[in-house]
C-alpha cells in the first residue's frame, strides 16, 4: 500500500499490547461531534495498548472507532484540528447543497482518501467483534453489520450516521437505512444479548441527562409517509434511550459495567464545530479514559 498524495503524513497503526478477553465489551453511544469525547477515550486506551475483543457502536461512534481499532493514535484529533471547522464538514449549507447536515462525501470519502489515511491493513488484522448498527427503515429495527462489512467506501458507517430529517436514507445491502442511534442509542442490550458479562460504556452526555420526546410528529409524517416504522421509532427514541441508559447505570451499581462520560458541563451540541471547544472535549475524554484504562489493565493482568 502506498501513502503518496495525502495532505497529512500517514499515521501507521500500531497493534495493541492486550486484547481484552471475551466477555468484556465496549458499548458506544453516538452524539455527532460530541463523539470526539469518545475519540479522546480511545486515545487513552491506545496509550495503554488496550483493545476490546467486542465493540458495538452506532452513529458517530461507528466512525470514531475505526482509527481506534486500527491503532492510529492521534488521527481523530487531526480531524478536529484541521477539518471539523471547515464549512464542508457540518452546517446548514450542506443541508441545502447535499441534503445532509454532515457532508458525507467530504467526511467519509475525501478526508480518508486524500487527507488523513485510515490504516485498513491494521484494521483488518484485528481479530475482534466490531458491530455497527443502522436502522432498517422498513422494520424500524436495528440491523447489525459485522467488522468485515466495513470497507474503505464506508457505506455501513455512513448508514449508521445518517441522522433522520438531516440526512438522506442510505440504500445498502438491500436495506433502506438511517441512524442506528434511533433504535439502539446506547447498544447495551445488544452487548448483553451477545453474552458479554462486563460492559465499558462510553456516553457523550453528562450524568443526569434524560432524553425528551421528539416534538414534531407532523414533520415525521410528512417526510417519512412511506416508512411508518421510522415515524414510530423516532417517536419512541426517547424511551429507548432512557431505558438503555438506566440499564447501564443499574449494571454499574451491580459491578457489571463501568460508565465513562463527560464530567465537565458540555459546551457543544451534536453539530458543534468550534475547534477549541472540541479539542477541550477530546482532551477531557482522554483524561477520563486514563483512569478506566488503568482499571482495564488490572483486569488484563488479573485474567492473564
Amino acid at each position: 500500500m502506498t501513502f503518496e498524495g495525502y495532505t497529512h503524513k500517514p499515521i501507521a497503526g500500531i497493534a495493541p499490547q492486550w486484547i481484552l478477553p471475551k466477555g468484556y465489551a465496549l458499548v458506544l453511544e453516538g452524539g455527532g461531534t460530541r463523539g470526539f469525547y469518545t475519540a479522546g477515550v480511545f486515545e487513552a486506551f491506545m496509550d495503554a495498548g488496550i483493545l476490546f475483543s467486542y465493540i458495538t457502536a452506532v452513529s458517530a461512534s461507528s466512525a470514531n472507532a475505526l482509527p481506534y481499532i486500527a491503532g492510529q493514535r492521534g488521527r481523530n484529533r487531526q480531524i478536529v484540528e484541521f477539518y471539523v471547522a471547515d464549512k464542508r464538514y457540518v452546517g446548514i449549507r450542506n443541508l441545502i447543497l447535499h441534503r445532509s447536515l454532515f457532508n458525507t462525501e467530504f467526511i467519509f470519502h475525501e478526508i480518508p482518501q486524500k487527507h488523513i489515511f485510515i490504516d485498513w491493513d491494521m484494521f483488518n488484522q484485528q481479530d475482534i467483534v466490531f458491530l455497527t448498527g443502522a436502522m432498517d427503515c422498513l422494520t424500524g429495527k436495528t440491523v447489525w453489520f459485522e467488522k468485515q462489512d466495513v470497507t474503505p467506501q464506508l457505506e455501513v458507517t455512513i448508514a449508521s450516521c445518517a441522522i433522520p430529517l438531516l440526512s438522506p436514507i442510505v440504500r445498502h445491502a438491500g436495506y433502506n437505512l438511517l441512524d442506528g442511534g434511533i433504535t439502539d442509542p446506547i447498544p447495551i442490550e445488544k452487548s448483553i444479548e451477545d453474552g458479554n458479562t462486563f460492559h465499558v460504556v462510553v456516553l457523550t452526555r453528562n450524568e443526569g441527562y434524560r432524553k425528551s420526546e421528539f416534538g414534531n410528529r407532523l414533520l415525521l409524517k410528512l417526510l417519512y409517509s412511506r416508512y411508518p416504522r421510522v415515524i414510530e421509532a423516532m417517536s419512541k427514541q426517547h424511551e429507548a434511550y432512557n431505558r438503555q441508559l438506566e440499564l447501564c447505570e443499574q449494571l454499574e451499581r451491580e459491578g457489571r459495567a463501568r460508565i465513562i462520560r463527560p464530567l465537565e458541563p458540555l459546551q457543544v451540541d451534536r453539530s458543534g464545530s468550534d475547534t477549541a471547544k472540541l479539542l477541550a472535549l477530546y482532551d477531557e475524554g482522554h483524561r477520563e479514559g486514563v483512569e478506566a484504562a488503568e482499571f482495564l489493565k488490572q483486569v488484563v493482568s488479573g485474567v492473564g
